[in-house]
């Protein structure tokens, strides 16, 4: 297939993002202002409602017990990035804008790879600069026609992309990558986005490499055959069957370990979309079946 990457993510702070996506969702929480129950505020990038009524009480800060404030998780201009709520992930989010989603993140530090999982868009371009100067500048079909006749062009069905990896990006410090999902006449969008240093532990192969959706909805049979279904949610995942010198075991190990509750971008091949995700690794098991040759399952599921 290709080699096996790993990208473990650069972290984005609100001074390094500009976007078209507007900062906040609701109006600015303000201390001065009395909030009633059910109320939305929007502070430091996150969202909260009021389950209380409440004057002054900070909604980052405040330890009222009851609560006074419910956090909602990131705005939308953050969700491609962020995905947390304490400890719990919110999967199955988004960040979305009529037509185009429009990012920048100016880099203090060298990187060479940018992974977007769950786009909706026609095309994606990639534009990184460094002291202003263009130095990478590419865009990619997210979703085309099949086949090569009139009829197919205009009644075929479309083959799209949901995700995009970029393994060859330069590796140049204190550079700009600017990204641009555009969806003319309908709405952009981008489930998560990872930029970072590519790390190759291997060759991933076909042999047992698989992907699928784990659906955690809940099904119940009544005594009369009826069928009730409970949505709760899906999640991506993909095994990975990697080929690797066994004497670098030890090497990918202590790596893995490292960014093993990281939201990390990994890729079987950049060229088979499927294959590209964002999640975190819940297996890692080598099998040393040859002298100086090992093999290992890399079993991935996705946090976007």
């Amino acid at each position: 297939m290709s080699r096996m990457t790993i990208v473990p993510p650069t972290e984005i702070t609100p001074a390094m993002l500009t976007s078209n996506v507007p900062a906040n969702d609701y109006d600015a929480w303000a201390s001065g202002t009395t909030y009633a129950v059910g109320a939305y505020v929007t502070y430091n990038n996150r969202n909260y409602q009021a389950l209380g009524a409440s004057t002054g009480k900070n909604p980052e800060t405040d330890a009222s017990q009851p609560p006074v404030w419910q956090d909602l998780g990131p705005t939308n201009r953050w969700k491609m990035f962020k995905k947390q709520i304490g400890n719990d992930w919110i999967v199955g989010t988004s960040t979305s804008y009529p037509t185009v989603v429009d990012v920048t993140v100016a880099l203090t530090k060298r990187v060479n790879a940018i992974g977007l999982v769950g786009v909706r868009a026609s095309s994606v371009q990639i534009i990184m600069k460094s002291g202003g100067v263009e130095v990478y500048n590419n865009t990619f079909q997210m979703a085309s026609k099949s086949g090569g006749s009139w009829y197919q062009y205009y009644f075929g069905p479309f083959t799209t992309l949901d995700n995009l990896a970029v393994l060859d990006l330069p590796p140049i410090a204190g550079a700009t990558i600017q990204v641009i999902a555009n969806a003319p006449g309908g709405t952009a969008q981008i489930g998560m986005m990872v930029v970072g240093w590519a790390n190759d532990i291997g060759a991933a192969v076909y042999g047992d490499t698989s992907f699928g959706l784990e659906n955690y909805s809940n099904v119940k049979i009544g005594d009369f055959g009826q069928i009730t279904i409970v949505p709760r949610g899906k999640r991506d995942f993909v095994n990975y069957d990697v080929v690797v010198d066994e004497d670098r075991l030890s090497t990918i190990k202590r790596t893995l370990s490292g960014i093993s509750e990281s939201a990390v971008l990994y890729v079987g091949s950049a060229s088979l979309d499927v294959t590209v995700i964002i999640g975190r690794y819940e297996r890692f098991a080598p099998n040393l079946r040859a002298p100086n040759d090992a093999q290992f399952t890399l079993e991935v599921r996705s946090l976007t």
